[in-house]
């Protein structure tokens, strides 16, 4: 599977009112797909603020909307907002229904630039490209770089939520106090992805626990 890099500097990007609101904040860090709805691809990203002000959920600029605030904590003088994000179909969703194309992390917005990391095949991932050179203009198209995130040994962020609301809602208790529907009701997700990072977050865990019990 071919993995690239796009990069886009600040200059050739800034008249646009998304990149001008997105640039309040310090950064902007691609953090995991969450769902795709009706043609909407929803994901979840880490806004890092200096004032603790971000865009409220329902906040809606140029086809991309705050569906929630999902967590904040503050790490000196920043605070850390994860946000759930929905792109319209017509801007992003669309190259990721056949789903055989995938954001990476190391996808990020700041102040140095855009940078979008795709993986994928390569028929959807050349339509996607060229999208792309026709909306803005791109600095350069390189392989992706690793990055933290990319790999990782543990549940997910996405999992990690669930896990969390899970646990909360009494999941793990016998009987279960919720179920898969309810769950799927309380995090905005479909029943499939709820059930589906579930088990993996819980292979991740006994997984692990496996591994440093030997």
């Amino acid at each position: 599977m071919r993995a690239v890099r796009v990069e886009c500097s600040i200059p050739s990007i800034e008249h646009d009112q998304r990149v001008q609101t997105a640039l309040q904040a310090v950064s902007w860090d691609y953090r995991g797909v969450l769902d795709q709805i009706d043609g909407c691809l929803r994901v979840m990203c880490e806004c890092i603020t200096t004032d603790g002000n971000c865009p409220p959920p329902g906040f809606k600029v140029g086809g991309i909307t705050v569906v929630e605030i999902l967590e904040e904590w503050t790490t000196d003088y920043l605070t850390h907002h994860l946000i759930s994000l929905e792109f319209e179909q017509e801007i992003v969703g669309r190259f990721f229904q056949s789903r055989d194309l995938t954001l990476l992390a190391g996808t990020n917005l700041t102040s140095s630039g855009l940078i979008i990391q795709v993986a994928g095949r390569q028929s959807s991932m050349v339509n996607f490209l060229r999208a792309i050179r026709e909306a803005v203009p791109v600095e350069r198209i390189t392989s992706a770089k690793s990055s933290d995130g990319i790999i990782q040994k543990g549940p997910t962020l996405q999992q990690h939520r669930i896990i969390k609301v899970a646990h909360r809602n009494g999941w793990d208790e016998v009987p279960k106090k919720i179920s898969i529907r309810g769950l799927a009701s309380k995090l905005g997700l479909s029943k499939s992805t709820v059930a589906e990072q579930l088990v993996k977050a819980e292979s991740e865990i006994v997984g692990g626990f496996l591994e440093n019990s030997r």
